[in-house]
């Protein structure tokens, strides 16, 4: 189908609304084509610019990067970037005026909030250069899964500020009409919703789709069990949500192509994605600096999982620098000097407090029970399923059932658990109507009650 759109949109965004997204995403797609030292020397000169105006400009910084010794004048000591103190959200929240830049008056900034995966609310500051940056990386990765600027573009989306501000208004309508754009809401996904959804995939036709990875989950497993027919897709993106190889397996299997997975948060923006399917998550280098961190604040090597850190490259509003994201990852491809950071996720694993405790601090992660529970032992009877970590020996599993279990079933399930847990772990079933989800539209599949290890303290995964 001929793509009218295109042009329109190229001549409008660089002669009339003086856009310059377009110029970002197609600067971002040369970069990534740049010899690996060309792009890691100017992600270097790119922190370092960061550090220095943080240190001029930021009351909180001027006092940690030079009591650090990473800021000398006008010299930046990447070697001693590892001892800037990590940033938590509750610093966030306590130095909230001592973070922001002094030269605000000169920007456009705003003010964003979130409450995270764990509910726990945080608000910063934001300027336009960031804005603009983060959506020129978001456009980059639709590029990456196949989408051209006009063509027809599906969203799945799960918070209210980002459907509504989508869709309400003629500003909007006509903005989502010469782009090709089309929301639904994953807030309600019913049978009759999705029913709806459907038809709006076999009407719009579009060349990729983005969602929440649980809510698309969800509805592919209706397109699956009702055998619905798709138009051709040439990807799925899934993102605000740990894409578990059974949800990248379930969609795949409803829309037939690759299933791409993006990472990022709202205090830092879209910050990795894949290319391939399953081939790890490329580090966005030109807009951050991504570090994996053991429970002693070493970084981890290629393999091994930790703690994400995220220094963002592009807002200087209210520079975020090392900020702990609370977020678990495994290390692909990383950088030793000089200073650890990565140039690709294998894989983020998901919340902090979603890895389960046990008493000696060590830690196991929350896609073991899923995988247990949710494939292993799920021969079609169970719907859903959260799993919460009580306290060390007490487990609590919730299910919505669509049969009655198999005879044997949940003791297999509580054995299987109590392998890894210990044979003291008391294991109890608990079968509801519904599993709320957060207020952000995300869901939870395991949750930890369990104070976490104090760092320092080894944790053995």
């Amino acid at each position: 189908m001929l793509n009218w759109r295109a042009p329109i949109l190229t001549v409008y965004d660089a002669r009339i609304s003086h856009n310059p997204i377009p110029r970002y995403s197609s600067f971002l797609s040369e970069f990534y084509s740049w010899p690996i030292a060309r792009q890691r020397e100017a992600q270097r000169e790119r922190l370092s610019q960061l550090l220095l105006h943080a240190a001029r400009n930021v009351p909180h910084y001027r006092d940690v990067l030079t009591m650090t010794g990473v800021v000398h004048g006008d010299h930046v000591d990447l070697e001693r970037f590892r001892h800037v103190p990590e940033l938590t959200r509750d610093m966030l929240r306590a130095k909230f005026e001592l973070l922001k830049s002094d030269d605000l008056p000169l920007r456009a900034w705003h003010k964003n909030s979130s409450g995270g995966s764990s509910g726990e609310p945080v608000s910063l500051l934001q300027d336009r250069y960031y804005d603009d940056m983060g959506q020129a990386a978001t456009e980059m990765h639709y590029s990456w899964a196949g989408k051209v600027p006009g063509e027809p573009f599906v969203k799945l989306w799960g918070s209210d500020r980002d459907v509504l501000f989508g869709t309400v208004g003629w500003r909007n309508k006509l903005s989502n009409f010469m782009r090709n754009r089309a929301f639904l809401n994953s807030f309600d996904l019913s049978r009759q919703r999705m029913q709806n959804y459907a038809r709006v995939i076999q009407r719009v036709r579009p060349v990729i789709i983005e969602a929440y990875s649980e809510s698309i989950y969800e509805l592919a497993r209706y397109i699956n069990a009702e055998r619905i027919k798709l138009p051709p897709v040439r990807s799925v993106v899934t993102s605000a949500g740990t894409l578990y190889p059974f949800i990248r397996e379930e969609v795949t299997r409803a829309f037939n192509c690759p299933v791409l997975n993006r990472y990022g948060s709202r205090e830092v923006g879209n910050l990795a994605g894949e290319r391939e399917a399953g081939a790890g998550m490329e580090v966005f280098t030109y807009t951050h600096f991504v570090e994996v961190v053991d429970d002693a604040g070493e970084p981890c090597g290629p393999g091994e999982e930790g703690d994400l850190l995220v220094t963002c490259l592009t807002n200087y509003a209210m520079p975020i620098i090392r900020y702990r994201i609370g977020d678990r990852a495994v290390v692909g491809d990383a950088v030793t000097t000089p200073t650890p950071s990565l140039e690709r996720l294998a894989t983020v694993t998901g919340r902090i407090t979603d890895a389960f405790v046990r008493e000696d601090g060590s830690t196991i992660p929350g896609n073991f029970f899923i995988h247990f529970v949710g494939v292993v032992h799920n021969s079609g009877w169970l719907r859903k399923t959260q799993i919460i970590q009580q306290d060390y020996n007490m487990i609590l599993v919730k299910m919505v059932l669509s049969a009655p279990p198999p005879e044997g079933t949940l003791e297999e399930i509580r054995s299987s658990l109590q392998r890894v847990t210990g044979s003291a772990c008391q294991v109890t079933f608990e079968f509801v109507d519904a599993i709320p989800k957060l207020a952000s539209g995300k869901y939870r599949y395991t949750v930890s009650l369990v104070p976490r290890p104090s760092h320092g303290t080894p944790a053995i995964q």
